[in-house]
């Protein structure tokens, strides 16, 4: 059994928390808000927002769930695939999203 120091699982959540999630986060709302452009921006902020914190419930509880009953190795490949989906969607819509952003 391998035993990993409590201090690097520190590091790792304050530089994603502390760095990464600021500037990621508004680096999105920014882009969002140019997408959206003149139209009303409250409500689909809000929506915008409400997706975000469904999903921070929504993934970490998922996590525990596959990894518990299928383990680490099926959790990494589920977390792989919805970021290909991802990155997917991005590469489909790309025309339209840069329309929409200029």
């Amino acid at each position: 059994h391998i035993k990993n120091p409590g201090w690097q699982y520190f590091l790792a959540i304050l530089l994603i928390y502390g760095i990464g999630y600021p500037i990621g986060h508004t680096a999105v709302i920014g882009i969002f808000s140019k997408i959206v452009g003149r139209r009303p921006q409250g409500v689909l902020l809000g929506w915008f927002a409400s997706a975000g914190s469904l999903a921070r419930m929504f993934f970490p509880v998922m996590s525990g769930y596959i990894s518990s009953y299928a383990g680490v190795d099926k959790l990494f490949g589920v977390l792989c695939l919805i970021l290909i989906v991802s990155v997917g969607f991005v590469f489909v819509f790309r025309r339209t999203l840069h329309f929409l952003s200029a």
